[in-house]
């Protein structure tokens, strides 16, 4: 039976087991523990439980030595916090959308009326015509996405919210929304993505304040597998690493899934889930092809991407500009998105091979700070 609720004084743990037929045995330790679980975690084998104090927990740990208890690590979104809160402060860059338009197909691509410095620096304008109408479907782990904005809600094919006690996958925060436009927003006369062939599914795994944990990015997860998506974005990281998400990271790259994302904001070393040698991790640039100074960077970096100043879709139906390696990821996820429709389907490294073979070194960031280099699309879509 899974908890609907919870009392802040107890404690919150991840508890696992490497064997699916030893649940059972974990079952009877929480159940004789008197550990609630709140939240089932098929995908690793486990539970999000809460216990009314350590000691219970160091009981429950030392029942088997099968049972591994972690905690709910904490994510933050790879965003300059001083960009927010400001909403629509840019709308007026664009005419508000008053009418949904279509897909954009291959004889309307011209009129799209503006195209953010990102997806021009990548080439994406010049290879829109060249793509084949058909889905890819991308899956994003955010604060959700506005279904309502005309840019967006005609590639959202389904959502949900791993949160305790909420329901809706409407973005409440802004970061989700900004971050699917990148991807693959559809609109003529308000934006259109890297990619506007893209199926989004959407996880709501952060909150209003912009904060989330592992285990509702577990969930979400789960669920994007069951819905067989080509690619996940990510732009979100901790500095904790666990066996949980080692696992979990594990399992999506064995059922296919490319997984993308922001390298963090701290100007350090590459962050989790970026660092993970499964991701493709994505550092930040500016309009001067220089690293951003908040861009983490290190030996893990993939690709780097423009990641300041990015003007995309925004909660209320408007659009915003912001900055951080949360929007660099979603340029090489849409770029990744281009490759599979183009190509077809493929592995992770194939993908990765693909776009470094064709990938430009910038002349003013090392190897750290930019792996392969800046996609070029038109070097690869051809």
């Amino acid at each position: 039976m899974v908890s609907k609720g919870t009392d802040k004084n107890r404690l919150r743990k991840i508890v696992s087991v490497d064997d699916p037929q030893d649940l059972a045995e974990l079952r009877d330790a929480l159940r004789i523990s008197n550990g609630e679980i709140i939240k089932e975690l098929p995908l690793i084998n486990g539970f999000l439980c809460e216990f009314p104090e350590e000691d219970v927990v160091i009981a429950v740990r030392s029942m088997s030595e099968k049972i591994r208890m972690e905690e709910d690590a904490q994510f933050s979104l790879c965003v300059e916090k001083s960009t927010y809160p400001y909403p629509d402060l840019f709308s007026f860059f664009f005419k508000k959308p008053q009418t949904h338009k279509p897909v954009p197909t291959k004889n309307n691509f011209q009129s799209v009326r503006r195209i953010d410095w990102g997806l021009k620096r990548m080439g994406a304008p010049q290879v829109w015509n060249k793509l084949n109408e058909k889905r890819v479907r991308v899956g994003i782990i955010d604060t959700g996405i506005d279904y309502n904005h005309a840019d967006l809600r005609k590639n959202i094919r389904e959502g949900v919210c791993t949160l305790d006690g909420k329901s809706s996958f409407m973005d409440d925060y802004g970061h989700g929304t900004h971050v699917a436009g990148v991807i693959g927003a559809n609109n003529t006369n308000g934006m259109v993505g890297i990619n506007p062939y893209v199926d989004f599914y959407i996880v709501k795994a952060f909150d209003k304040k912009g904060s989330g944990n592992l285990s509702d990015i577990i969930e979400g997860f789960e669920w994007l597998m069951r819905r067989n998506v080509s690619i996940i974005n990510m732009s979100f990281s901790t500095s904790e690493n666990s066996q949980s998400f080692v696992r979990a990271v594990q399992s999506l790259e064995e059922r296919g899934i490319v997984l993308v994302a922001a390298a963090g904001n701290d100007g350090g070393e590459v962050n989790f889930p970026a660092r993970f040698p499964q991701v493709i991790a994505v550092s930040a640039i500016n309009k001067e092809d220089r690293i951003a100074d908040f861009s983490s960077h290190g030996p893990e970096i993939n690709f780097c991407a423009p990641g300041v100043n990015i003007t995309s879709t925004w909660i209320g139906s408007g659009y915003a500009e912001k900055s951080g390696t949360s929007f660099a990821a979603p340029h090489i996820a849409g770029a990744v998105a281009d490759v599979i429709n183009y190509y077809g389907p493929m592995t992770s490294s194939q993908i990765v091979s693909i776009l470094s073979e064709k990938a430009v070194t910038l002349n003013y960031l090392n190897k750290e700070q930019q792996g392969a280099g800046l996609v070029e699309l038109p070097q690869i879509i051809n």
